[in-house]
């Protein structure tokens, strides 16, 4: 191992927290993987090689005391990735308490959660890095996304915030704003959206790419990569920031007109 020290992977089952797994593994890191899904994780353990596994709901108080423990019992804990998060296209209007409500606890709650439980091992081993993931639709939201955005905006505000709390005990904080990454999430957006429309999901896809400067998505790789500078020795001094990997896109293209129309037709994404 280059490094023999361990990050903790939160939302590691699949998707981008799965990508960002194994960037950090070829990096020489060590491994704690946090996921809800437990198959998931143990399909991505085993792809690793050699991980240790937590299955957690983050939303739960009680996850956090066991977070603690498995972060102590690694080896020289160093840094925490944050990913875990759910995704949510509806209108607001049609937002469910309950579906608003979970987004924000997930997305949220669960990231302040594992990093105060993970930020008090940091502490202990003498410093260390967090990784944030959020999305562009923290920065630029787009229309039947706002709870969603709501939440990925709160991570932005919470990583820079806690930059201040964090730096005096040598632990950087920073966030990263994905663009748009080809994920199981995305998958079911688009399959739902190919059943309402009778259009290709590959079409819907590339209608979302069309925008992007650089003509195409990102990749959960390419998200693995700077959570690995941002965890290394280069960065120690970046603390505090929002990092954009969206391939230069800076706005989010919706029809609102269309939206507006979804509501008074009654109609729900």
């Amino acid at each position: 191992m280059a490094h023999q020290r361990t990050v903790v992977v939160t939302g590691a089952a699949s998707g981008i927290g799965a990508g960002i797994a194994r960037s950090v593994h070829e990096a020489g890191y060590d491994l704690v993987l946090v996921d809800l899904d437990e198959a998931g994780l143990a399909r991505v353990a085993t792809e690793l090689g050699e991980a240790t596994t937590l299955t957690a709901d983050l939303t739960d108080p009680a996850s956090a005391t066991r977070l603690t423990e498995a972060a102590r019992a690694a080896h020289g804990t160093w840094g925490l990735v944050n990913c875990a998060g759910i995704s949510l296209i509806k209108h607001f209007l049609h937002n469910s308490e309950q579906e608003w409500t979970r987004i924000l606890r997930v997305n949220l709650e669960g990231t302040m959660r594992a990093t105060h439980a993970v930020g008090t091992v940091l502490t202990e081993n003498g410093g260390g890095a967090v990784v944030n993931i959020a999305s562009i639709s923290g920065v630029v939201p787009a229309a039947c996304q706002a709870a969603y955005a709501a939440s990925k905006a709160g991570l932005i505000g919470f990583g820079t915030g806690l930059a201040f709390d964090f730096g005096p005990l040598d632990i950087t904080v920073n966030t990263i704003a994905p663009g748009i990454v080809r994920t199981p999430i995305w998958d079911r957006i688009l399959h739902e959206d190919a059943d309402r429309t009778g259009l290709p999901a590959e079409q819907i896809f590339a209608e979302h790419v069309r925008p992007i400067p650089l003509g195409r998505a990102q990749t959960a790789a390419e998200i693995g990569a700077l959570t690995v500078f941002l965890l290394g020795p280069g960065a120690r001094s970046i603390s505090g920031e929002t990092i954009k990997v969206t391939g230069g896109m800076t706005t989010v293209t919706f029809d609102f007109a269309k939206a507006a129309d979804a509501v008074r037709a009654g109609v729900t994404r």
